[in-house]
């Protein structure tokens, strides 16, 4: 990976620590920077992404093309928030779909701290979400920066969808 875009990504990453105010430990904030790194030189592929994971775990994938998707989750859901939804997903299902690649990839923390990785490079890339909808989705799928500026607003993100008209 060439050097210049790992620095690139690791100055934005801690932009977005600093803005969002959610700490990364150390393992985390490298993982990150080097994630979005990765994802600078390479093409995202985010067709068909869950039917790609659910395929990986049903053949038991190596650890790499779990950990992959899993980052593929991670930039979808941090960078490409809008398209997801537009394609009618939401940020709990994917961001589940990412947690649980992490986890079959064996990476404890990446799998834990999702929420807050994906908040950090959403911050970090200009990507954070917007409108009250996009709110509560991200909110619901764990994301305390979501919650926290809701809860400026006095709603509470429930975990149902049936209250959303």
């Amino acid at each position: 990976m060439q050097d210049h875009l790992v620095a690139a990504a690791d100055e934005l990453v801690g932009d977005g620590i600093r803005d969002t105010g959610i700490p990364l430990t150390d393992n985390l904030r490298h993982y990150a920077a080097i994630t979005l790194a990765r994802y600078m030189r390479e093409h995202l592929s985010m067709d068909r992404l869950t039917i790609r994971v659910v395929d990986a775990m049903d053949r038991r994938a190596d650890h790499a093309e779990l950990r992959g998707l899993a980052d593929a989750c991670l930039i979808a859901c941090s960078i490409f928030e809008a398209r997801l939804r537009r394609a009618g997903g939401s940020m709990r299902h994917y961001s589940g779909l990412g947690q649980t690649a992490y986890d079959a990839a064996y990476m404890t923390e990446q799998a834990w701290s999702f929420p807050h990785m994906r908040d950090v490079l959403a911050a970090a890339t200009g990507h954070a979400p917007e409108g009250m909808r996009a709110l509560i989705d991200t909110a619901r799928s764990g994301s305390t920066k979501a919650a926290e500026t809701l809860a400026e607003e006095g709603i509470i993100a429930f975990p149902s969808q049936r209250f959303i008209h």
